[in-house]
C-alpha cells in the first residue's frame, strides 16, 4: 500500500532510527549537523530527510502539532519499515524540580479520553520502550544535561486542555484546578504527541521513546529563549542519535 502523505517512502528510505519533530523547520536545523542528509519526501507538514550519522543511516520526520497529524506520520513510517522512533520535542513542566532547558524523558503518559480509541481502549497504557529510554537517558546524563524522568500528559488541546489562558473573555475559561489535580498525581509535564507515539509503537511492536526539552516551567513562567531552545534541540538530537547508534 502506498502512503498518502509520506509519498513513495519505503524501507530503503529510512534509517536505523527516525527522529520525530513537530516543527518542519527543525528537520533542517537537526539534519544539517549530520555527515550527509537528503530530502526524501515533503508534503504538507510532513518533511522526511535521511542521511548518515557517524556511519549509520538515520532519518528525521516532522509531524506537525497534535494527535491527528502525528498519527498519520507514525502509521505511514511504521508501514514504510521504520525500526525505532524517538520524539524530539518540547513540553511545559508542572514541577518545580524542572527548569527551562532541562531534558525530560517520559516513561509513560496520561492521555485525554478517546484519544486513538479506534486503535485501542482508553485503559491501554501509553508507555515508552524501557530499554531505549534507559539508553538515551544514560547518554544525556553523560553529556552533562540536567535530566528528569517520570509520567507526563499528552493532551489534544494547547490552551484549555493544558489550563492555559487564551485571552478571550466571552466563552469557556481554563479550569484553574486542572493542573493541580495532575500535579498531585505526580504528572511532571504536558505536551501533545508522545502518547500517540507510545501507543502505536506498542501496538505495532517497534521501539519508541521521547526526549523533551523543557521550554517553560508553568509554575513560574520561566521560559528558555527561542535561540537557546533550538540549540538545545540540536544537542539533544546528537545524544539521541549517539544512544541509538550504540544499541544497533
Amino acid at each position: 500500500m502506498e502512503n498518502i502523505h509520506l509519498k513513495k517512502v519505503g524501507a530503503a528510505d529510512l534509517g536505523e532510527v527516525t527522529l520525530l519533530v513537530g516543527d518542519p523547520a527543525r528537520v533542517e536545523l537537526i539534519s544539517s549537523q549530520w555527515d550527509t542528509h537528503q530530502l526524501v519526501s515533503e508534503n504538507r507538514e510532513f518533511i522526511l530527510v535521511t542521511g548518515t550519522w557517524k556511519g549509520t543511516t538515520v532519518s528525521i520526520c516532522s509531524t506537525g502539532i497534535g494527535v491527528g497529524s502525528t498519527e498519520i506520520a507514525i502509521i505511514e513510517l511504521i508501514r514504510s519499515g521504520a525500526k525505532k522512533l524517538v520524539r524530539l520535542g518540547g513540553c511545559g513542566a508542572w514541577n518545580d524540580r524542572l527548569s527551562a532547558g532541562d531534558l525530560l524523558f517520559n516513561h509513560a503518559m496520561v492521555r485525554d479520553p478517546g484519544m486513538l480509541h479506534q486503535y485501542v481502549s482508553d485503559t491501554y497504557p501509553a508507555a515508552a520502550d524501557p530499554d531505549l529510554l534507559a539508553q538515551i537517558k544514560l547518554q544525556a546524563e553523560n553529556s552533562g544535561f540536567r535530566v528528569h524522568t517520570g509520567i507526563g500528559m499528552t493532551t489534544q488541546s494547547y490552551y484549555l486542555g493544558q489550563s492555559r489562558e487564551h485571552g478571550i473573555s466571552n466563552g469557556p475559561q481554563p479550569n484553574k484546578n486542572w493542573m493541580d489535580y495532575w500535579k498531585e498525581r505526580h504528572v511532571l509535564n504536558a505536551e501533545m504527541e508522545s502518547a500517540v507515539l507510545f501507543i502505536l509503537a506498542s501496538l505495532y511492536q517497534i521501539s519508541a521513546a521521547n526526549c523533551l526539552v523543557v521550554h517553560v516551567n508553568r509554575l513560574n513562567e520561566q521560559w528558555v529563549s527561542d535561540q537557546d531552545y533550538q540549540a538545545i534541540h540540536q544537542q539533544a538530537a546528537k545524544l539521541v542519535l549517539d544512544a541509538c547508534v550504540k544499541i544497533q
